[in-house]
């Protein structure tokens, strides 16, 4: 993958991903992993009602790539 002008975290973000400690600490607002990081460095892009033509092949309803994904918290 590739980053651009962004900041790593060096570690994948998963539902399951445990990092740190006990609560507190891993709900803390400043966690670079874990649920938590995606609010901190999400950064926002909608493709609302895009056609599936313009979109990137990655989001395309036919999904040519075969990527595997999660639609609806499901495994599509």
């Amino acid at each position: 993958s590739t980053l651009v002008n962004g900041w790593p975290t060096g570690v994948a973000v998963a539902p399951a991903q445990h990092h740190g400690g006990p609560y507190p600490a891993t709900t803390s607002p400043t966690t670079s992993v874990g649920a938590t990081a995606i609010e901190r460095w999400l950064r926002p892009v909608t493709y609302q009602n895009t056609p599936d033509a313009l979109l990137p092949p990655e989001l395309r309803e036919d999904n040519p790539l075969g990527l595997p994904r999660r639609v609806d918290g499901r495994r599509a």
